[in-house]
Order: C-alpha cells, then sequence, then structure tokens
C-alpha cells in the first residue's frame, strides 16, 4: 500500500470537514428560531436576519460548526450600535439563553447548535455600510459585511483557511476568524492557487514570523485595525504555536 502523501491527508480531512446540504437544511430550521428570538428582542427595528460568516464565506468546518447569522437594524432604530449590542446580550440572558459576549457577536446555544448573532446597524438603507460593535475594543466599527464575503471568495483560501481553522480550534488559540482570514491571504497573496500543503506551510511561517509586528487592517475600512482584536502576549501565544507546529512534526501531530 503506498503512504498518504500530506496532499491526501489535508484533502481528506477538508472532505470530513465539508459542509454538506444537509447542514443548510439544518441551517434553514436554526434560522427560523433565531429569527424568533431577535423579533422578540427588536421588534420592527429589524430589517432582516441572515445567514453570514463561514457559511457565506464557504470557509465554516462541520466539526467546529457554529452557525452565523446577521440581525440588520434599521438606520432609525434610534439607538448606539453598543446599546444595540448590549440590550440584546441583556433580552437573550432574561430568556434564559446564557448568551456570551464574543468578538463581534453573541453566542447561543439554540438546541445542541452553537450559534453567534451578529447585531449590524446599517448606516444608510442604500449602501452595504453598516456599523457593529467590537466587545473586546469596546468601541463602535464602521465596515462592509458583503465587501467581506466577496473578498473571501475572490481570493479563493477557502480550503487553506477550513485547515488553519480546525488547527486553531485543536491547539485552543484565541483567534478570531476575520482575523485568521486576513492573516492568510497576506501569508498567500503571491502564493498560487491550489497548493494547499505548502500554503499552510508558508500560512504558519507567516503567523511565526509576522503576526506579532504586522498590523492586519479591514479592507472595507483602514481605520479599524482588526489586529487591535488581540493584545501581543496573545499573538506572541499563536505564533509560538505556529512555530510548533513547524518544529519538524508530521502533519498528523499538525491537524486532525
Amino acid at each position: 500500500m503506498r503512504s498518504v502523501t500530506a496532499s491526501d491527508y489535508l484533502s481528506r480531512i477538508l472532505a470530513r470537514e465539508v459542509v454538506d446540504r444537509r447542514s443548510a437544511t439544518q441551517l434553514d430550521g436554526i434560522a427560523r428560531k433565531v429569527e424568533l428570538l431577535c423579533t422578540a428582542w427588536g421588534g420592527e427595528h429589524i430589517v432582516e436576519v441572515v445567514p453570514g460568516g463561514g457559511f457565506e464565506k464557504s470557509t465554516a468546518n462541520r466539526s467546529g460548526i457554529c452557525m452565523d447569522f446577521v440581525v440588520w437594524i434599521r438606520t432609525d432604530a434610534g439607538r448606539r450600535i453598543p446599546e444595540v449590542y448590549e440590550s440584546m446580550h441583556a433580552t437573550f440572558q432574561r430568556l434564559g439563553l446564557r448568551p456570551i459576549r464574543r468578538d463581534v457577536t453573541i453566542a447561543l446555544q439554540v438546541g445542541t447548535i452553537a450559534v453567534d448573532v451578529l447585531p449590524a446597524r446599517r448606516l444608510s438603507m442604500i449602501s452595504d455600510i453598516h456599523e457593529i460593535y467590537s466587545s473586546r475594543r469596546a468601541q463602535a466599527i464602521t465596515t462592509n459585511l458583503h465587501q467581506h464575503v466577496l473578498d473571501s471568495h475572490e481570493a479563493n483560501r477557502q480550503d487553506e483557511i477550513r485547515i488553519l481553522k480546525l488547527w486553531r480550534d485543536q491547539n485552543g488559540l484565541d483567534f478570531p476568524s476575520f482575523y485568521l482570514e486576513l492573516a492568510t491571504n497576506a501569508a498567500l497573496r503571491r502564493r498560487p492557487v491550489g497548493a494547499l500543503v505548502d500554503n499552510v506551510w508558508a500560512t504558519l511561517g507567516f503567523l511565526e514570523r509576522l503576526l506579532v509586528p504586522r498590523a492586519m487592517l479591514d479592507p472595507a475600512n483602514a481605520a479599524n485595525i482588526v489586529s487591535d482584536e488581540l493584545t501581543a502576549p496573545q499573538k506572541r501565544f499563536i505564533a509560538l504555536a505556529a512555530a510548533a507546529a513547524r518544529s519538524g512534526r508530521p502533519w498528523s501531530e499538525i491537524v486532525r
């Protein structure tokens, strides 16, 4: 029997972790429940509740699945986004849902499924510019979530991002997904599409050498310094984990 190559090994992991049609059907049912919960909170101020994050970007993994939903708030809702975020958290708490504040979302358990809800206030009904809240930085952020999805598909690095998300989760690293995506795209800017093993290896090298000193900016708003989501010690911890992965370990010990 021939030995399994690194490319075969990572490709099998991607196949195992693919989010298939059954997951999409499950998403529809969860979406209805999340919409009801959000309507109980925001009522007429909600424009719509739509899937977001990894599902829209095709960077979700089955084992680490957390369904992301964006809750669009009307421009004339009359509340600042920090107030919107805290009000939503308080309502979910009153409903006994045990919400958890995350980077820019509120995490819930809906049945057996982990859900991240992102309140976003549109600054204009004729544009895709919106305001979200960073609980880590305790500040409002202006960005374009629609552009983030388009940028992800244009970069075409979903496979590498999915492998690196598994590496992050399996090592218990505090590494926000958007930050991880930006770092991956930066590491692979001039590298060929499809060279999965070499590209993941190169990204780990980038994390080892450049995660700490290099600022990562939101492509939709250069004033939003995404790398500020983590402190220098937190970045160094990720860099050390990347260095450990590149220290001669077989791929079976780097990601499973």
